[in-house]
């Protein structure tokens, strides 16, 4: 290099001059805008050292874009401070519509909502709203946990319109999650399954994923936890899943796995299920578990009853126990020595037989018909002549709802003797043809619809062979079974509603239907042996919007098993009692494996302990803040009533004049002063009016001129000061915001730490796909880490917020 050069090294300066264009004066926040042929508000403004960062919303969209100046220059509207003289009714109603505006940090936002304004409902969104990251929502059946949840997933599209939204839910439930909140909240949600997947993958790049687009996914937790989808799940980072009935989720389980897998990849998930608790070891931990890392806090749980709410409507359930016939008392006595023989012979597959023999035991408790099909199936299995049916394609376009039997469950051998065990199946099959035809059950049911002619009425049984033949016996009547397809079961479930009558249904209906608008109620046609389902069942016409006594009935048929699980389920109920209180509805919920051990087998009970159960974890309870979910309330019913009105915030300032008399402020001005604070993408966070009174003398102003000149120089001191109450009010927003802002760092930290499960590769001679696959897993793993602190950056950044003041209308009162 010559010695006279001049090296860049030297030139080079670690800041660059300040921009020989300062932002004028009249460019600051709050002020309106023409930017590129449109009108905007400029929310805030960023200074760099060569340049100034404008942040505007248009106002004919309210679409957000950043400009920076001087490259652009936006002009301040000419009529930006010019009073503009109205009539004091239209000044009235501009002020009223501004109050009406209101909001907090905490209140939820929602796009043109349409749900029924009750306030308890929202105390889980406000809780979401606030930096809670996990939520559990165990309010009793039938008090709008669906609602609830609707709230929290329009809060997060609202704040954030990129927002990526899982559902899993129970397969009979897609649609009806999918109705819910696109009819009351306008939302638009993509049901998938094996068709929908198969569509996408075909119009997508081979190397892209149909899960990566933004919006609300809503699947069935079976769809969504095979392998393939699971896997391509779990690759994308999620800002909600939702979770409904979570207890069919408890560990171990391969739902629960697929669960865990993506709650590890969710910003926020909330879990909903009306029975929380089973007293069964580990199954509450494991609820509680979905989404925790080590550093996790404990879930928040909303647990609230109808007296929590305010509704005082009875309940009236009692057991009905029917007398059996001899013939009936016989197939049962058979089928007790035979599963007990079953239930002790010491086989090298006893898990397999005893299984057998458990659908057996509750197969007859719900019906000898049901009973007898089930035994000619074990009987033709184990002779051979029965087969089991092929696996089900991998892609198949529905989800089973389980109420039929699996025939493999009962292939396997209960007893050595083969030939012993074939007579004491057809000697089983001879009694249960002999008892459905004196059917004890059926012929009280019979008697009791002929009793209710004009009521509507759902009976519910476990199994769709027991359905069949209660439909065979008391014709017409609607049936919802597992067998009928999603449309085919939401057109029963309509017409229900519509005209009422008789309904027929399984489990398969027990879970999210509303059924309550004809019909008040329910007939159990056996005992579950999972009791959770008798509050499930119950709670299809138990809901919100019921207006009458609800009566359900549990049928229970003398001398048999029932009167055994019946006294166990006391003795449990001190075990739910001591972990969710003595007013929990939830008295009882039983395992079926231990109840099948302690009808089936003879164990003891065991002995109940003091307190409280020893598989209750850490968790935080909480029913709502009325305070909070009330105000929220009043402001998005504020919302509503001047939705499609004119906002006349930001244009000019509207002042009018009256006369000061009794019942009116002293003469002077009351001036109304409209404050936002706003994040540095130009999102409202809070937005309050405030109303002042200032004293003074004022003349009667003759002309609209008049009142303009008046106006002015109070409209030059409000906006040119700051008053303490805004101060402090503006000080309490910060400390909300600042708070929601670093939990939900804190969740991105926890997300983006968790240790990584990388096992180690050995490369094939020939094949090296083991080698592709771990290094595409790390390629994920490290994408979606950059993601967790892509959006700590972003919270960051957002955390610090700009308030802008403008007088929006001042009203002059003169003597």
């Amino acid at each position: 290099m010559p010695a006279n050069s001049i090296d860049d090294r030297n030139t080079r300066e670690d800041a660059f001059p300040a921009p020989s264009q300062p932002l004028p004066r009249a460019l600051s926040a709050g002020a309106w805008v023409v930017a590129r042929g449109h009108r905007c508000r400029l929310e805030t403004t960023v200074r760099h050292t060569d340049c100034d960062e404008l942040h505007l919303t248009r106002e004919a969209d309210g679409t957000r874009r950043i400009l920076l100046w001087p490259f652009d220059r936006p002009a301040v509207c000419a009529d930006q401070r010019r009073p503009r003289a109205v009539r004091l009714r239209v000044w009235a109603a501009s002020v009223l519509r501004d109050a009406a505006r209101t909001i907090d940090p905490l209140t939820p936002r929602s796009r043109r909502s349409s749900a029924d304004l009750i306030a308890f409902q929202l105390a889980p969104a406000v809780a979401a709203a606030g930096g809670v990251c996990r939520l559990l929502l165990a309010d009793e059946v039938g008090l709008g946990k669906t609602i609830q949840a609707g709230w929290i997933v329009s809060d997060v599209l609202a704040r954030d319109p990129d927002a990526r939204i899982l559902l899993a839910v129970p397969a009979g439930v897609r649609h009806q999650w999918a109705s819910e909140l696109a009819g009351r909240f306008n939302l638009q949600l993509s049901v998938v399954d094996a068709r929908w997947l198969r569509n996408t993958v075909a119009d997508i790049p081979g190397d892209s994923s149909p899960w990566t687009a933004p919006g609300i996914y809503v699947g069935s937790i079976d769809f969504l936890k095979r392998p393939d989808v699971a896997e391509g799940i779990a690759s994308h980072v999620w800002d909600l899943l939702v979770v409904d009935e979570a207890h069919t989720a408890a560990a171990p389980t391969d739902r629960h796995t697929a669960l865990q897998r993506f709650a590890a990849r969710s910003r926020r998930v909330v879990a909903i299920t009306a029975t929380p608790y089973s007293g069964t070891p580990g199954s509450f931990a494991s609820l509680a578990s979905i989404g925790a890392t080590p550093a996790a806090a404990p879930p928040l749980m909303f647990r609230r009853s109808r007296a929590d709410v305010g509704d005082a409507r009875r309940r009236r359930h009692r057991f009905a126990r029917v007398r059996t016939s001899g013939v009936e008392g016989r197939f049962q006595r058979l089928l007790e020595r035979y599963s007990r023989d079953v239930w002790n012979e010491p086989l090298a597959d006893r898990d397999a037989a005893r299984l057998a023999v458990t659908i057996l035991r509750k197969r007859a408790l719900s019906s000898p018909a049901a009973a007898a099909q089930s035994l000619r199936r074990r009987l033709a299995l184990l002779q051979g002549r029965g087969r089991i049916p092929r696996q089900l394609a991998l892609f198949e376009d529905d989800d089973p709802l389980d109420d039929e039997v699996a025939p493999g469950s009962l292939a396997a051998p209960g007893l050595a003797d083969a030939a012993r065990e074939h007579r004491c199946l057809a000697a089983l099959i001879a009694a249960a043809d002999a008892a459905a035809g004196t059917d004890s059950k059926l012929r009280y049911l019979r008697r009791l619809v002929g009793r209710v002619p004009r009521e509507s009425l759902v009976v519910f049984t476990e199994y769709r062979d027991t359905l069949l033949q209660i439909a065979a016996a008391l014709p017409p009547s609607l049936q919802l079974h597992g067998g009928l397809a999603s449309p085919d079961r939401a057109a029963v479930q309509r017409r229900f509603n519509a005209e009422g009558g008789l309904l027929l249904a399984t489990d398969a209906a027990a879970e999210g239907l509303n059924l309550h608008e004809h019909c008040r109620m329910v007939v159990n046609y056996e005992l579950p042996w999972n009791p959770a389902r008798l509050e499930q069942r119950i709670g299809r016409v138990d809901r919100i919007g019921q207006r009458r006594t609800v009566h359900a009935l549990t049928l229970t048929a003398r001398d048999t098993a029932e009167d055994l699980v019946i006294g166990n389920l006391a003795r449990r109920l001190s075990r739910i009692v001591a972990a969710l209180g003595a007013d929990d509805r939830l008295g009882a919920f039983l395992d079926d494996a231990r109840t099948a051990g302690i009808v089936i087998g003879g164990d003891a009970v065991e002995a109940l302990p003091d307190g409280r159960e020893n598989d209750t974890v850490a968790i935080l309870r909480h029913d709502g803040d009325p305070g909070r979910s009330g105000e929220a309330a009043r402001q998005i019913a504020a919302h509503r009533r001047i939705a499609g009105t004119r906002d006349d915030s930001g244009r000019n300032v509207l002042v009018s004049s009256m006369r000061a008399r009794a019942g009116t402020p002293p003469p002077g001005y009351v001036a109304a002063l409209s404050c936002t604070a706003r994040t540095i993408e130009g999102f409202p966070v809070a937005v309050r009016q405030f109303l002042l009174h200032l004293e003074a003398s004022p003349c009667r102003p003759c002309t609209a001129g008049d009142v303009r000149r008046a106006a002015a120089p109070v409209i030059e001191r409000l906006n040119t000061s700051r008053l303490p109450a805004v101060d402090v009010w503006f000080a309490g927003v910060c400390d909300a915001h600042d708070a929601a802002a670093a939990a939900m760092a804190a969740r991105e930290r926890e997300l983006s730490d968790r240790p990584r499960d990388r096992a180690a590769v050995q490369p094939g001679l020939f094949d090296r796909r083991a080698l592709a696959e771990a290094a595409r897993i790390v390629t994920t793993e490290d994408r979606l880490r950059q993601t967790h602190l892509g959006e700590i950056e972003r919270l960051e950044r957002s955390r610090p917020l700009h308030l802008s003041c403008g007088v929006s209308a001042v009203l002059i009162l003169w003597r």
